[in-house]
């Protein structure tokens, strides 16, 4: 039987130029407290707490490597879903990895440039599957790729992962993905020309507005303000200090 997190989206990681100035603005922003980890020869990594559940990390980025929110989707066996990212035609960024007693992770990229991970439960406790209502503020809940080709992503995602999905209509057409009949993340057709393909997470809040103007106090920036959609909620997207693109969010649900 598959565990309650594969084929779902379950972590995500800043991958930062400068993890002390992120840190600083995640906390200020989203309340979150840092549990810092040694990584031996990795260096430290930041554990990123709402509460006492973890639900994000930070991490200092390779040398020229710009910050990134990293997707993390979990499978049974890190090491199989690397071999077939690549017969379907991405690449592997970070061969399959393990952290001791607690996970077996890699990274891809998919055909078209966009980059995510895959992450393998490998300690003694038991997978975490999504929870019941809707997201707390200041947890992550949704993930939504941007991408040249929504066709062909959808042909790759869906033999790597098995998601299915559908496209709404609208003035702009947007893709539902979805796993086990339930919908987990967007697709929509990459409208910056200089930006590649992306994975942006969403992070739910109660206050869209606020934390708006919030993210330019602390240093950030809007690239879009919030925006009202009929029947679905608010959402902004704005980048932190260092770069990393995120979206805040507020559903018409709760």
């Amino acid at each position: 039987m598959a565990n309650q997190s594969t084929g779902r989206f379950t972590w995500h990681e800043v991958m930062t130029s400068d993890a002390v100035a992120a840190t600083a603005f995640y906390t200020a922003l989203f309340g979150w407290t840092v549990q810092e980890v040694d990584m031996g020869p990795a260096g430290k990594y930041r554990l990123f707490l709402k509460g006492t559940k973890g639900v994000g990390g930070a991490m200092t980025a390779p040398p020229g490597v710009p910050s990134h929110w990293l997707v993390y989707v979990g499978t049974e066996d890190t090491d199989a879903t690397a071999r077939k990212v690549v017969e379907l035609g991405g690449k592997i960024l970070q061969p399959p990895t393990s952290v001791p007693d607690t996970v077996r992770f890699a990274i891809a990229m998919d055909p078209q440039g966009a980059a995510f991970g895959v992450v393998q439960n490998i300690s003694s406790r038991p997978d975490e599957g999504p929870g019941d209502g809707p997201p707390l503020p200041g947890t992550f809940c949704w993930d939504e790729l941007h991408t040249k080709d929504m066709g062909a992503a959808a042909t790759y995602y869906g033999a790597l992962f098995g998601w299915t999905g559908k496209t709404s209509e609208g003035a702009m057409p947007y893709w539902h993905w979805a796993h086990a009949g339930t919908e987990i993340g967007g697709m929509m057709t990459l409208m910056m020309p200089n930006v590649p393909p992306n994975w942006l997470p969403y992070i739910a809040m109660s206050d869209v507005d606020g934390a708006t103007a919030k993210v330019k106090e602390l240093g950030g920036k809007v690239v879009m303000p919030p925006m009202e959609m009929p029947k679905v909620g608010k959402f902004s997207i704005v980048q932190d200090p260092t770069g990393a693109t995120f979206a805040l969010f507020r559903s018409a649900r709760v």
